[in-house]
């Protein structure tokens, strides 16, 4: 693994956005299989957008942006999958 793969790992491992046991694992200098971190992130992803278009008090642009990057997520999940 590169060095800058491992970088954005490490920085991905800090950022809350992993359950804590993987972000332990990368912080512990384990590298995991990027099936499992990018199911990980659209999980993250999609919790957070079906929280915000739950929520009344959500503006319509929250809602917007929530939407935009959950599509991100799956935009990057194809892009993974095909690199695989």
């Amino acid at each position: 693994m590169g060095s800058l793969t491992r970088n954005i790992l490490d920085q991905l491992a800090r950022s809350t956005l992993l359950p804590s046991s993987m972000s332990a694992a990368i912080l512990a200098g384990e590298n995991p299989r990027m099936e499992d971190t990018v199911m990980a992130l659209i999980l993250y992803a999609q919790d957070c957008e079906v929280l915000t278009r739950n929520n009344p008090a959500s503006s319509w642009n929250e809602r917007r942006i929530a939407r935009q990057v959950l599509t991100v997520a799956f935009l990057g999940a194809l892009l993974q999958a095909k690199e695989s």
